[in-house]
């Protein structure tokens, strides 16, 4: 079977400085500060429990799609191969790779990195093990994986890509992965070395044995717990930290006009968030009840009072938005087009229709059976803008007699309710991935409900599952598309979330002390800080000015 090159050898773009150097010009060393919403730091770097902080840090991505410019940036593999019947992908890894403790990386390690997903199914990030469709890895060589499928994929490399590459050496004498906090970590990114950990501020420093020339030109990266965006403005505005990541009101007067010269930022179109809603719970069971809560909503509004104007309203009913813009069907927008417009008397309308009236006098509706209607929207603790989101959202819903109320809560609560449908509504935002079809995987997929963030909403069924799977048995376009056509017909017809606008990429950045940034002049990845691969290419750009 003659084998197909379906991706291009190394990218050479990084080899040169976004601030147009060459590299033997660079200025070496300094210590990157950036921002972190959590509790505290603990002594927890299990890449899988520790909220993945060290994706990109300490443990460098095999190949990362970089969504801005379509390439793909190739970190520790060097290539991948389909064969023609899309049944197998083979992997090459550079050669001469180690680990930060001098061992080896090779094919083993990625081999056994894949393994101990399905041993342990909380970290099968994209569900490749339950989906049946893996069948088996090899490692003929040193630098050669070979993944063979029992149906053709065109997709799973796409999903490869999110799992991390763990040493066996140490990982493989551990019984319980899931409990392992891999204190003294081992591993293959630019920072792999704990200079310390502090309850509000952790530092990783450089790894000697980083395969790339030279890289990083940084020496350190510290990060520092905040408990909300309000702490971190005066922060950013003081110069303290040099990347932020996070929601700033009124940024250029806040922030920009503080130092215009050094402190800039860029929010690029980003996911789109959606009000996912519970719909095996009543009243949210109802679909109409879905449509009349999507139409009693000002989103134009809402971004602009809310959010400051930074995000791009989405009026798409399908599931995706400005991220995915050239995959959006135009006729299923127009279609469904009055699902995401405002109106309230509409809403009402469909509401008194079910029979959700006010029964008691008390200005809120109730169910037909007389029991009032009241619901928690889910937020987390600290993220400003998404909560004055869902305090518009509730005084809307109020004007149409449904009483809804902001409840904040810690990020383990949040990322447990989501994946258990532990919500009647959340606010949460959908995948940003290589192509729209991982979003729909995530959405609808019945092996990914209690495993992803984005499909506790009830809305699954073996046809869609199907549909879904079809994408990967075709590399035409044209199929391809009209499968996610298909897709956001279903979406929109069933309304498992309700649509609210398109995230900007938060992005604040201070060219003070470093230089190598991403900005709109020189868009060489979309500036996500939580991602990990975005955050490997910006760390290997960065240096001293």
């Amino acid at each position: 079977m003659h084998s197909k090159k379906i991706l291009a050898s190394l990218v050479c773009g990084l080899l040169i400085s976004a601030g147009g150097a060459m590299a033997e010009d660079i200025k070496q060393g300094g210590t990157l500060t950036v921002p972190i919403i959590n509790t505290g730091f603990v002594e927890n770097f299990n890449p899988y429990t520790s909220g993945d902080l060290t994706h990109g840090v300490i443990f460098e991505p095999l190949m990362v799609f970089n969504a801005m410019t379509g390439k793909t940036e190739w970190r520790l593999a060097e290539s991948a191969d389909y064969s023609d019947d899309l049944k197998t992908i083979t992997l090459k890894i550079r050669d001469g790779l180690k680990w930060s403790d001098g061992q080896p990386l090779t094919s083993k390690d990625v081999a056994f990195s894949y393994e101990l997903s399905k041993e342990a199914a909380a970290f099968d990030l994209k569900g490749i093990w339950p989906a049946g469709n893996l069948k088996s890895i090899k490692t003929p060589d040193a630098t050669t994986i070979v993944f063979e499928l029992n149906t053709p994929d065109s997709t799973l490399l796409w999903d490869l890509a999110a799992y991390h590459i763990v040493p066996e050496h140490i990982w493989g004498k551990e019984k319980n992965l899931t409990t392992f906090m891999n204190v003294n970590p081992v591993g293959s990114g630019p920072m792999t070395t704990v200079k310390y950990v502090k309850s509000q501020q952790m530092q990783l420093c450089r790894n000697d044995n980083y395969y790339l020339p030279n890289r990083p030109y940084i020496d350190c990266i510290t990060y520092r717990s905040y408990n909300d965006n309000s702490q971190i403005q005066p922060a950013l505005m003081k110069g303290e930290i040099d990347w932020g990541s996070n929601f700033i009101a009124d940024i250029e007067n806040t922030y920009v006009k503080a130092d215009p010269a050094n402190n800039h930022f860029w929010y690029p179109a980003n996911d789109a968030i959606h009000l996912y809603v519970n719909t095996k719970e009543a009243p949210f069971d109802d679909l109409n009840v879905r449509k009349a809560l999507s139409m009693a909503l000002n989103r134009a509004d809402i971004v602009d009072i809310a959010a400051f104007g930074y995000p791009t309203v989405n009026y798409n009913a399908g599931g995706i938005a400005e991220l995915y813009k050239p995959y959006i069907s135009k006729e299923m927008t127009a279609k469904y087009k009055d699902l995401t417009q405002y109106d309230p008397k509409k809403s009402n309308q469909l509401l008194d229709q079910g029979g959700y009236k006010d029964l008691d006098g008390d200005g809120f509706r109730d169910m037909p059976n007389g029991e009032p209607i009241e619901f928690d929207i889910e937020v987390v603790n600290g993220w400003t803008d998404w909560i004055q989101v869902v305090q518009m959202v509730t005084e809307y819903y109020e004007e149409i007699g449904i009483k809804a109320n902001v409840k904040t809560v810690d990020w383990a609560v949040y990322d447990k309710n989501l994946k258990n449908s532990g919500y009647k509504m959340s606010i949460n935002w959908s995948m940003v991935a290589t192509n729209p079809i991982q979003a729909y995987q995530e959405y609808f997929l019945t092996d990914r409900a209690g495993q992803s963030f984005h499909g506790g909403h009830g809305v699954h069924s073996p046809e869609i599952d199907q549909l879904i799977n079809s994408f990967g048995l075709t590399k035409d376009p044209m199929k391809q598309q009209a499968i996610l056509d298909e897709l956001q017909e279903f979406t929109a017809a069933n309304l498992p979330f309700i649509p609210l606008f398109s995230n900007p990429t938060w992005y604040q950045y201070n060219t003070s002390k470093f230089v190598g940034w991403p900005s709109e002049e020189n868009p060489y990845v979309r500036p996500v800080w939580y991602d990990g691969g975005t955050r490997n290419l910006i760390l290997n750009n960065l240096h001293l000015k």
